[in-house]
């Protein structure tokens, strides 16, 4: 194991690294003949040609961001963790105004370690660089009315159609790592325009990969969990360039976004946190010791994902739409079957999907490599069956006591001591709960009755 520090920089070119002890140092270059890497010289372009013009707080959000995404996918667990898990990172960031960020370290520090495990240190430097030129900056023209993380799956689409008919003038930011997020996002954002064609629906995707073992004796990580706090960053960046919005929309279901474990083994790499409460709550915590005036907003929290389908404002555009969206945790196991990526139909999101795609509309369009919940149930050396029994467990406990839930919600991480709030939270995974229990159930006794013809 390694203790990683890397230190972003304005005045080098190439990747430099050193061993000091027990710790590899490696200064990271931000600039590419004094253009910003990683695509956020392109994302800058966009934004200016939307007359958005992020702040130098904005452009130091943004540049933690891709750090933070750099190191946790780049610096691998298995290789550098602590039982091979927990690594230790430290992150030295030049920003526009040290004395700002400093009171606010604790608190970035405590929302890393919560989303993605590790024990993160960060230090901070003044940058000299400037993101904004004078002479590239001019009248913002505020007409965008929302502002929304726009992933290509189904939450995301509900929540953009739902924009649309309310005739909201929105800026869909996205990020993709990989070419199958990155079409879904565009094949759906295609959709839109033919069918909303009078409202204005920007999409401003960040194309942000970095090269396998990118970072020296790092290896790589697949893990996408700091992939929520790059993906806010970039929301929050682009809202700093406006002077009308002041909410970034992040649109999950309830059920996912608890992520309450659905037995005891599904703690640690099982339990992710990208659209939890706390953590939402934390960056809301950060923007105001920051001075900014946005807030971080899920506005879906207390909805399961069959509510959202059900009460989308327009369930026909969501129905032809919602086969070019994807939400499977892993599409590239089809290749075993030696199939195209797609929907595996048996992981967590794939099951919740299929759930609320039967509570909404009794039928569902979208490609699953595995569809028989019979088969699920019985297929135990592939692992295929294991969430689907992990959420039958999660259902019985939940039959046989709702009370239960009130505890239940409390694994994950911290809520507020808001009984109001916490019964909404409970409620909301009960039902979400219920909502997969009634289409295995369900699937069930179709298969029975094909069966029996």
């Amino acid at each position: 194991m390694n203790r990683y520090v890397l230190r972003a920089k304005y005045d080098i070119d190439n990747i430099d690294f050193w061993k000091d002890g027990g710790r590899i140092v490696v200064d990271i270059p931000m600039l590419s003949d004094g253009k910003l890497k990683y695509g956020l010289s392109h994302v800058k372009k966009r934004l200016h040609k939307e007359n958005v013009y992020p702040s130098e707080i904005g452009f130091d959000i943004m540049s933690l961001a891709t750090m933070v995404y750099m190191a946790d996918t780049r610096i691998e667990r298995a290789v550098h963790g602590q039982d091979s898990w927990t690594r230790e990172i430290e992150l030295e960031i030049p920003v526009s105004n040290v004395e700002v960020w400093s009171p606010q370290i604790s608190t970035i520090e405590r929302m890393l370690k919560f989303l993605t495990g590790d024990l993160w240190k960060i230090c901070l430097t003044s940058r000299r660089w400037q993101f904004n030129n004078p002479e590239e900056v001019g009248e913002k023209s505020n007409k965008f009315d929302k502002v929304s993380l726009f992933s290509g799956g189904m939450d995301s689409l509900i929540s953009t159609i739902n924009l649309m008919e309310e005739r909201e003038n929105t800026l869909l930011i996205s990020h993709a790592g990989e070419g199958l997020t990155k079409n879904a996002q565009e094949n759906i954002v295609n959709k839109l325009d033919l069918l909303y064609p009078d409202v204005l629906h920007t999409w401003l995707d960040l194309w942000m990969v970095f090269p396998n073992n990118y970072i020296p004796e790092g290896g790589n990580d697949n893990n996408t969990r700091s992939r929520s706090f790059l993906f806010i960053g970039y929301g929050i960046f682009a809202i700093t360039g406006m002077d009308n919005v002041s909410e970034l929309m992040v649109p999950e279901n309830g059920l996912i976004a608890l992520n309450v474990p659905l037995d005891e083994t599904r703690v640690g790499s099982f339990s992710t946190r990208t659209t939890h409460p706390f953590y939402l709550s934390l960056w809301n915590k950060l923007l105001l010791g920051l001075g900014l005036n946005i807030s971080v907003k899920n506005p879906y929290w207390d909805k399961t994902k069959g509510e959202m389908a059900s009460e989308c404002k327009s369930k026909d555009a969501l129905y032809e739409t919602m086969k070019l969206s994807f939400s499977c945790s892993s599409p590239g196991k089809a290749r075993w079957r030696g199939l195209s990526p797609q929907h595996c139909g048996y992981c967590v999101p794939c099951i919740i999907r299929r759930a609320a795609m039967h509570k909404a509309f009794r039928m569902d369009e979208t490609i699953y490599t595995e569809t028989s919940i019979y088969e699920m149930q019985s297929k135990n050396a592939e692992g295929i069956g294991i969430q689907l029994r992990s959420f039958q467990y999660a259902i019985e406990k939940i039959k046989r006591n709702q009370n239960c839930a009130m505890l239940y919600i409390h694994k994950p991480g911290p809520l507020p001591q808001d009984e109001e709030y916490l019964r909404k939270l409970a409620d909301t995974y009960k039902r979400g709960l219920l909502e997969v229990n009634d289409f295995i159930q369900d699937s069930l006794a179709q298969e029975d009755e094909f069966n029996d013809l």
